[in-house]
This record gives C-alpha cells, sequence and structure tokens, in this order.
C-alpha cells in the first residue's frame, strides 16, 4: 500500500484571479497535464492571474518546478503573473537553491498574494 500522498489540484475564482491549491506531491507528467489543463481552461477565460497556494505541497522535484516555470510562461503571455502562496520549508530551499525565488514572488499567505496582484 502506498502510504505517500498523492496530488490533488482544486481551482476556485478569488478577487480577480484563480487560486490553485495544490495538494500532496507534484512529481510527475500525469500531475502536470492536470495542472496544465485546468490553467488552459481559466486562460482561455480571460483569467490570467493565477495564485498557487502551495500550503499543503509537502513535496516537489525537478518536474515539478518546470510544470511550475509552464505556468509562469502562460499566465503571462497571456497579460497576467503567477503567484506563489504558503510554501513549505523544504520546498521554499527548492526554490532557493534552484534560484527560482527570484523568479516567482512569493507570499506567506493567499491574501497576501491576492493583495500584491491587485496591487
Amino acid at each position: 500500500m502506498n502510504d505517500k500522498p498523492t496530488f490533488d489540484l482544486s481551482v476556485k475564482a478569488a478577487d480577480g484571479c484563480n487560486i490553485f491549491s495544490l495538494k500532496g506531491r507534484l512529481m510527475d507528467q500525469q500531475q502536470a497535464d492536470r495542472l496544465m489543463q485546468a490553467l488552459d481552461e481559466e486562460v482561455a477565460k480571460g483569467r490570467s492571474h493565477v495564485v498557487l497556494d502551495m500550503s499543503e505541497l509537502q513535496y516537489m522535484n525537478s518536474t515539478g518546478l518546470n510544470i511550475l516555470i509552464n505556468v509562469l510562461t502562460r499566465t503571462r503571455n497571456a497579460g497576467g503573473d503567477t503567484f506563489i502562496a504558503g510554501l513549505s520549508p523544504s520546498v521554499r530551499q527548492l526554490f532557493v537553491v534552484t534560484k527560482l525565488d527570484s523568479v516567482f514572488t512569493i507570499t506567506p499567505g493567499v491574501e497576501e498574494a491576492i493583495a500584491k496582484l491587485q496591487a
């Protein structure tokens, strides 16, 4: 039996942006496809401002980082932006080591990210 948490994704609209809540472990192409399909659906509706709520994301590998770079690229190409909220210490360390903490806007929580998007 697999006791490692799997990946889960939920999307909700809030204050002019979409909040993508990522939970569990973001590690493979199938998970990437789910996230990118959801993103493409929202961007097609003209909603290109995204907050990635990663407060419940326990693990991410290089595939996960690549997915997030793709999310950022797609939202910016559509005239929006992507903010990251609520990184766990281990996932934050991955951003620091790869220097992606200087590419993404990272906030402590979703409320702060929404406030920055509206500024």
